[in-house]
């Protein structure tokens, strides 16, 4: 472990929100939000809402974490060393995370297919399954901002799926919710984060993000000439 990145998880402020990517043993990716908790760095504690923790954690690989500091955010990877009932992990900081690697954040502006499906645990209660289709306005590997022309009736549990470059790619994943604004002539606009998504799914929309950048830029130059 180096001093460095001893000293920079040591200088983190306690009760800072962040936001966690965690590996399950079928090979999905989750993504969390958090509560960072000191320790003795460079082991720190993240706390999460009740029963959000999957099971199936696998601890044998590095876990993404970008912590929030005012106006900035810290990215980092660590360690998971134990697991402390449904809420707390425990973690080690292992390094800090170049901008430039975060490409699962990099955001372009693009319009596919989006398709968004609920369904209930179960028949009981007042919700009722519902689908709708829509377009994408932006992407990124953790979210996706949509057009709609109904307002989803729930917010969590979602299933969405993705169709790219021409239906020839088709990525399945499940979702929330971040917020909703309705827009005039009956639309909204829904800006959705990734939950639960196969590690090649987030490396095919990533590429597609960058490669849509790269036509953009390619775009502009011809333009320019």
């Amino acid at each position: 472990m180096s001093e460095n990145i001893a000293k920079t998880i040591s200088r983190i402020p306690d009760s800072q929100s962040a936001e966690i990517d965690i590996s399950t043993k079928a090979g999905q990716t989750i993504r969390l939000n958090c509560i960072y908790k000191e320790s003795h760095s460079p082991e720190f504690f993240l706390v999460f809402p009740p029963k959000r923790l999957p099971n199936d954690i696998d601890t044998g690989i590095l876990c993404p974490i970008s912590i929030k500091l005012e106006q900035k955010a810290l990215t980092l990877s660590a360690k998971i060393i134990a697991i402390s009932g449904d809420r707390t992990l425990e973690l080690a900081a292992k390094d800090t995370v170049k901008p430039e690697t975060l490409r699962e954040f990099f955001r372009v502006d693009t319009k596919v297919t989006i398709v968004a499906n609920y369904n209930p645990d179960s028949v009981e209660g007042d919700s009722h399954s519902w689908t709708l289709e829509g377009q994408t306005l932006d992407m990124s590997g953790s979210g996706v901002l949509t057009i709609f022309t109904e307002e989803p009736q729930n917010r969590n549990k979602l299933e969405l799926k993705l169709s790219m470059n021409n239906g020839k790619d088709v990525i399945s994943c499940t979702g929330h919710i971040v917020r909703t604004k309705r827009l005039r002539k009956g639309k909204y606009q829904v800006a959705f984060h990734f939950d639960t998504m196969k590690p090649k799914e987030r490396d095919t929309i990533i590429s597609f993000c960058l490669q849509e950048q790269r036509n953009r830029l390619r775009d502009k130059v011809h333009t320019a000439d």
